[in-house]
Parts: C-alpha cells; structure tokens; sequence
C-alpha cells in the first residue's frame, strides 16, 4: 500500500525540498515546491494544497532557525483542514547575520506580503489570506501584515519587544498573539508591551497565553498553537 511522502524541510538554505506524494486513497492535501520572486529575489517556498478547500489561506513564516519539522506539520494540519498553505523561506531575500538592520528586515516584511499576494493571485479571495509566524518570524508576519500588505488577518507566536521594536501600524486588521507563559527568551512582559503597544494604536488585537510552554513548544504545545490560531482564522477569514 502506497501513502503519502513528504521530505523534512530542515533549514531555509537545503535543496531539493520537493516532497513526493503517493496514495491509497484521495489525501487531504497535496504538497509542492514552488519559487516566487521578491524585490528581485528567487524565494523558495513549500506549499500545501487541500483536497477539500475552505477558501481561505494561510502564510506561515519560520522562526530564526529556519524551516523546520514542527512548522511543516502545522502546515499539514491547516491544509487537512481546508487551508491553503504557503511556507515560505524568507532567509532567500537575505541572510539572517544575527544584527539584523532594518533593510534585512524590510526584506523579510517583502517576503511575507508577496506571499499573500501570490496566495491572492492563485484565486484566494484577499479577505481571506492570513499569515502567521513563530518567534522572529512573529515579526515578519504581524508587523508586515500592519504596514504595506493585504493579509486580512495576522497572528505572532511567541514573539515580543525583546525581539524587535515594531513599527507604528499602517493598518487595523485583525490581529492574535500567543504568549508562552514561561517563555525565557522572549519574555511574557515584552509579548504585553506589544499587545499594549497595539492596542494603542487602535489595532485589534486579542492575547492568548499558551499554559505551561516555553519558547520552543512540544508536540501536543503545537497542536494547542493550531488549535488557537485556527479558531482565529475560522473567524477572521472564513
């Protein structure tokens, strides 16, 4: 009996990623390898499929490690749900040297709001593209999806003034952060200052706290991160 394959996408720069597909029945998605481009820049990027669409999209941008294992198995879970699923390499469109001034991270922001318009161009309505990141990736998504993109909705995940300054908001959509309650990297204080910072700023924004976690999440934290943040995009996108 033959299933469904797929390769681990280990970090941003490993080749190839494409991931074979065989079945024994219909599967809940498909998963290819595509290359879009911005500012110029090839970006390679994992993107998944479902069978069964809801209609709506999901961006997902990695955390300062890279993709991941963890990050590809919630992009499964979104796609059987009926999401469309870009995960893309955002690191293509500059290397992360650890100071990060502020044109590699306006490479980055680039990165995301091209990927939403390319879920956009695929027929993705734009009330119904939303994009999400982990960690610095957190970063990228909401403050990205806040200035120059059309993302409908955005959420951070583990993410806060520790991590960057964010910039005053362009836009006001609908915006999740998920706070790790014992997280020692980024601390619980520096996820509030961002909320409240937002709030501010007449943002939308709502705070989850994710009981018990870390910075780096275990298996069943991750599946309570989906659960989360599927509740929020079944709301703001469907």
């Amino acid at each position: 009996m033959r299933r469904t394959r797929r390769q681990l996408l280990m970090a941003a720069a490993a080749t190839p990623w494409l991931a074979g597909a065989t079945r024994a029945q219909q599967p809940a998605f498909s998963v290819e390898t595509l290359t879009f481009e911005s500012r110029g820049r090839p970006i390679r990027a994992a993107l998944y499929v479902p069978a069964l669409p809801n209609g709506a999209a999901v961006v997902f941008l990695h955390g300062s490690g890279g993709i991941g294992p963890a990050y590809l198995t919630l992009a499964e879970t979104f796609a059987t749900e009926g999401f469309k699923v870009m995960v893309p390499a955002y690191y293509d469109a500059a290397a992360d040297d650890g100071v990060r001034p502020e044109p590699v991270m306006d490479a980055w922001r680039a990165v995301g709001s091209d990927a939403v318009d390319w879920m956009i161009g695929s027929g993705i309505d734009r009330r119904r593209v939303g994009i999400m990141g982990y960690s610095l990736g957190s970063y990228v998504a909401v403050d990205g999806a806040l200035g120059n993109s059309r993302a409908a909705a955005a959420i951070g995940v583990a993410g806060g003034w520790d991590v960057y300054v964010p910039r005053p908001p362009r836009r006001r959509i609908p915006v999740l952060v998920i706070q790790s309650q014992n997280d020692t990297h980024v601390s619980p204080e520096s996820t509030r200052r961002w909320v409240d910072f937002l709030r501010q700023a007449d943002v939308p924004v709502r705070l989850q706290v994710l009981r018990g976690a870390g910075h780096i999440y275990t298996p069943a934290q991750w599946m309570e991160v989906h659960r989360m943040a599927s509740d929020f995009f079944q709301r703001t996108l469907l």
